[in-house]
C-alpha cells in the first residue's frame, strides 16, 4: 500500500521523499525502537509514509493490521508504558484524511 494518487497532502502533513538518508525507514526503525510490549504496534511492521512539519507526528502504513493506519506522536525514547508513543488508528485513508489531514490543515491555516 501507498499513499493513493487521489490524495493531495495538505500542510501541515508532507509526505517522506525517498532520498539518500532513507528517512522513512529510519523512522520506521525508531518506532520499533520506542513501541514497548503491549504497545498497539509492538511487532507490527510499519513503513513511515508522512510527517507532521508542526509536531513529532508521523504517519505509517501498517502491514497485515486490521487497521492499516497509524498516526504515532513520535517520544524519541525506548518507552516501557504501553500507552506511549502515542497512536491514532485509521482504517482507510478516507478515513484518515476526513479525522486527521482535513482537520490538521483546517487548525493550521493558510499555507
Amino acid at each position: 500500500m501507498s499513499i493513493p494518487d487521489n490524495i493531495e497532502m495538505l500542510t501541515p502533513w508532507q509526505i517522506i521523499e525517498d532520498s539518500a538518508e532513507n528517512r522513512p525507514q529510519r523512522l520506521s526503525d525508531r518506532l520499533k525502537s520506542e513501541a514497548p510490549p503491549k504497545h498497539v504496534l509492538y511487532g507490527l511492521k510499519a513503513r513511515a509514509v508522512a510527517t507532521r512539519i508542526d509536531t513529532d507526528d508521523v504517519l505509517f502504513e501498517i502491514e497485515s493490521g486490521q487497521m492499516p493506519l497509524a498516526v504515532v506522536h513520535m517520544t524519541w525514547r525506548k518507552e516501557t508504558d504501553p500507552h506511549w508513543p502515542g497512536t491514532k488508528l485509521f482504517q482507510s485513508w478516507d478515513q484518515w484524511v476526513r479525522d486527521e489531514m482535513l482537520p490538521a490543515h483546517k487548525e493550521y491555516g493558510p499555507s
